[in-house]
């Protein structure tokens, strides 16, 4: 595996890997990796010739890519996993190399931007769409891999490919969870033993609507209410968001009558978790 720090040592390596033949797949992390984000690894070494991972973390208010954390990163412990993984090509730029001193462009997604996560945590998908457009142009893929358990983060970068016309399939894959349901995360690591047993609350209220949705119920309201509901038996959480809301759109619904998303954000001590269940349709 090369490891490589340079917008222009990074082209060169995947100029020749495009000269042997091969197509590019990509994955953005932001470091700290877990099996969540190996599995995606594993989905693009299964796919391409060549695999191109990114560790980067936004400066700022641009954190993005997973949720914040104040923990270390072990960049050692991260390139020994990709390799594992046979990850061709590690891009570890610094903050510079992404944002140069006189960088002022940013990138908006209209409507998908400034709601749910965009509302809760001001700048943070403007941040995502910046940095993953950056991220793109630089590593040129053919395929582009990101996780369902980021749902918002998805429709954005779908709607940001085909609204600039960026020729790159966007491969979703499952989210990964523990054994109880978790969501795997590198936030997980912040939670203690018993902030990490209240954690399941999320997965449980998320399987409530899901369990409703399936057995015929289509009222938003009701499927809210019902994550609503199991959550608040946690005395230790606290709700940031509950949605029920359109696939492609976000827009939140009255009635589920087509592929709709669950999606929840709440704080467990001082770590805040979302996920999410699709609803009327599912991951490949």
């Amino acid at each position: 595996m090369i490891v490589v720090r340079r917008a222009d040592e990074l082209r060169e390596a995947i100029r020749d890997r495009r000269v042997a033949g091969d197509s590019v797949g990509f994955v953005p992390t932001m470091g700290m990796l877990h099996d969540g984000q190996l599995s995606l690894v594993h989905r693009a070494r299964a796919d391409n010739g060549c695999v191109v991972v990114s560790s980067f973390t936004n400066p700022g208010s641009f954190t993005s890519l997973d949720e914040a954390s104040g923990a270390p990163r072990d960049h050692a412990r991260d390139l020994a996993l990709l390799e594992h993984a046979k990850a061709d090509i590690a891009f570890v730029p610094e903050v510079g190399t992404l944002y140069p001193p006189d960088d002022t462009t940013r990138v908006t997604v209209e409507g998908l931007t400034r709601q749910l996560e965009g509302a809760s945590r001001p700048g943070h998908l403007d941040g995502l769409t910046t940095v993953m457009l950056k991220l793109v142009h630089l590593v040129g893929p053919a395929r582009l891999y990101l996780g369902q358990r980021h749902a918002q983060q998805v429709v954005i970068v779908r709607r940001m490919l085909r609204d600039l016309f960026l020729n790159v399939d966007l491969v979703i894959c499952p989210t990964i969870r523990e054994d109880d349901g978790l969501a795997m995360s590198s936030a997980n690591a912040q939670l203690g033993i018993e902030e990490r047993h209240a954690a399941a609350c999320l997965y449980q209220a998320l399987t409530a609507a899901r369990d409703a949705y399936d057995t015929g119920e289509r009222s938003a309201e009701v499927l809210r209410w019902r994550m609503t509901e199991v959550l608040s038996r946690e005395s230790t959480a606290r709700i940031d968001y509950v949605s029920v809301a359109d696939a492609s759109t976000l827009a939140e619904l009255r009635r589920v009558t087509g592929p709709a998303l669950a999606l929840i954000a709440v704080g467990i001590s001082r770590t805040r978790l979302t996920d999410n269940m699709p609803l009327a349709w599912d991951v490949a």
